[in-house]
């Protein structure tokens, strides 16, 4: 046998031995499955969530222990190995009915690891066991014994106001109203400055619309202040709900000032 032969007869096998092994590709990482899709870019309450530690775990027997209540977005969403990983920033500090713990230590953000949810498992208790620990605003205030079911709305056509320069047909409307809006859940929302070094907070004052809906609709904010900082304040205001104000016919859209407090870490 030749030297050419020889080389054409060592390629045959090593190309066969090359296709019976297969691709050697790395293994990427797990599919998300579809129900945590949805999360990303959510704004969530997670009860027990504040406190010093940077990672969260939730579970089948496993409970949140941390110091307070905190309000979050949902960054970013990763799944691997029967885990949701959730990573989040801490957005703001929701209060029931006005009242809330003090969160004495606030961080950016954390990491959530919902664990238990295996190939295989349904749909519905996939999210069943992430709106566990990442509340919404209903489920939030129906753990604090609140009930709120109003489903979402448009903003109303009509609104009814207190105020010395509204609308005359704004200030008509109000002298049928008879109870005027309530909140039954806020957030006085948190901005993390970059250098760590500013420790403030004050009172914002925000101009916006309670539908019938029990939401905040086209809010606008009167306190002067930089851009990042209004988007902090207005990130925070989907989380809000109320009892809508109501007249002889029932709940009617009402202009109202908020006065929720920044605090700047």
């Amino acid at each position: 046998m030749t030297r050419q032969e020889v080389a054409v007869l060592l390629l045959l096998v090593l190309g066969t031995a090359c296709r019976s092994a297969g691709p050697q590709t790395p293994a990427g990482p797990a599919t998300l499955p579809e129900p945590l899709a949805g999360y990303q870019g959510e704004v969530r309450v997670l009860p027990h969530g504040g406190g010093d530690a940077q990672t969260v775990k939730a579970g089948p027997g496993k409970e949140l222990a941390g110091g307070c209540d905190v309000a979050v977005h949902v960054r970013a969403v990763a799944f691997e190995d029967g885990t949701a990983r959730f990573s989040l920033d801490n957005i703001g500090l929701p209060k029931v009915r006005g009242r809330a713990e003090r969160c004495e230590q606030v961080r950016p953000g954390l990491l959530l690891f919902v664990e238990g949810l295996g190939e295989g498992t349904d749909d519905s208790v996939v999210r069943a066991q992430v709106d566990r620990v990442l509340q919404t605003p209903e489920a939030y205030l129906g753990s604090k014994g609140v009930g709120f079911d109003l489903p979402p709305g448009e903003a109303p056509a009509e609104v009814a106001s207190r105020e010395v320069y509204a609308p005359v047909d704004e200030k008509m409307l109000s002298r049928q109203v008879e109870t005027w809006p309530e909140a039954l859940l806020s957030v006085d929302p948190w901005y993390h400055h970059g250098s760590g070094r500013i420790r403030q907070e004050g009172e914002v004052e925000v101009e916006a619309i309670v539908g019938t809906d029990g939401r905040i609709h086209t809010p606008r904010i009167k306190t002067g202040m930089g851009a990042s900082h209004e988007r902090a304040v207005l990130r925070v205001l989907p989380l809000w709900r109320f009892e809508p104000a109501r007249g002889p016919e029932g709940p009617v859209g009402a202009r109202v000032l908020l006065s929720p407090i920044l605090r700047i870490f």
